[in-house]
């Protein structure tokens, strides 16, 4: 069994790794901590309570919100062309009775580290902002886990928010570099694989066709919140009826390591600089920078990774 803490700033492809996470039978999601990024913390929180019920997963799940903007400057707002304006697409899906607690996220990250030691992954699906502030207050974090998997960052793929950043390590450097070099086994999912993976309108309809019962309520979900994703990246990255799939290969690559191709090496992320805010810079020479060693993705299966995301749902 898999024990997960998932951190996410619940959007679309946030939803589908939460969803994923919870069907999945050798995984079980000891919590779910939200921030600021696709939607406000808040939102996020109420996106995650609603997936939780909708998943009909047979465990409490706690949900508790976190930061509502990064360690240094100012949050630029959530992003409704992309993600909607409730963060899932605008779907409309039952609202869950279920509250969030009333603990910080950053206090229920320690508190779950000391409860799971030495068995608990953190998953982070959004600016790592939680648990730099969990780091702060508790510094044994990185001994007390099993290991951190972050979708993020990029190493030879074009950033999506400038040149060479990605959204979610843009949204935060400082909290970010923070965790990079705080000793975590630590592993980054980032734009160079979840660029190779995608997920098609037909990939909808097949799971349409194909969802078990139970989960028939997930796809009325997704076919509600994916055609503003699909337009998204019809308009800005020219594709037609498919997307990327972020958040949930992150997820893959918890339950299923073998899906991606790794390289262990030094890295720091930029704070600093015009064009450079938010680069995930490694260092290859024979004597590198004194930095951290990640875990980077290099490569991935695509093809068994969507038929994994999928068929999860599937009877």
């Amino acid at each position: 069994m898999k024990y997960i803490l998932i951190d996410a700033d619940t959007g679309i492809d946030d939803s589908i790794a939460i969803l994923f996470a919870l069907k999945r039978k050798d995984v079980r999601v000891v919590g779910i901590t939200t921030g600021f990024g696709n939607t406000n913390a808040r939102q996020a929180a109420d996106n995650s309570l609603r997936l939780i019920q909708l998943s009909g997963v047979d465990y409490e799940v706690p949900v508790a919100v976190g930061a509502t903007g990064p360690l240094v400057g100012e949050w630029e707002g959530p992003v409704p062309h992309i993600h909607g304006h409730n963060g899932i697409g605008d779907a409309q899906i039952p609202a869950s009775s279920q509250q969030p607690l009333e603990e910080a996220a950053c206090d229920f990250i320690i508190r779950m580290a000391k409860e799971y030691e030495g068995k608990l992954t953190l998953v982070t699906l959004g600016r790592m902002t939680n648990l730099a502030l969990a780091l702060q207050k508790e510094p044994e974090l990185p001994r007390l886990v099993k290991n951190v998997v972050f979708m993020g960052g990029t190493y030879h793929a074009p950033g999506n928010v400038t040149p060479v950043a990605e959204a979610n390590i843009a949204g935060d450097p400082e909290a970010a570099d923070q965790v990079l070099q705080a000793g975590f086994d630590i592993t980054m999912v980032g734009l160079d694989v979840t660029q190779k993976v995608r997920l098609t309108a037909e990939h909808i309809e097949k799971l349409d066709k194909y969802a078990a019962p139970e989960n028939r309520p997930i796809v009325d979900y997704l076919k509600q919140a994916m055609p503003l994703y699909f337009r998204f990246n019809r308009q800005q990255n020219n594709c037609l009826d498919h997307c990327p799939v972020h958040d949930p290969m992150a997820m893959l690559t918890v339950v299923d390591p073998a899906l991606v191709t790794t390289r262990r090496m030094p890295a720091r992320v930029e704070c600093g600089g015009n064009f450079c805010r938010g680069m995930v810079v490694t260092d290859l020479r024979e004597y590198p920078m004194d930095a951290q060693y990640l875990n980077i993705c290099v490569d991935v299966d695509g093809r068994k990774a969507v038929e994994e995301l999928l068929t999860t749902f599937m009877d």
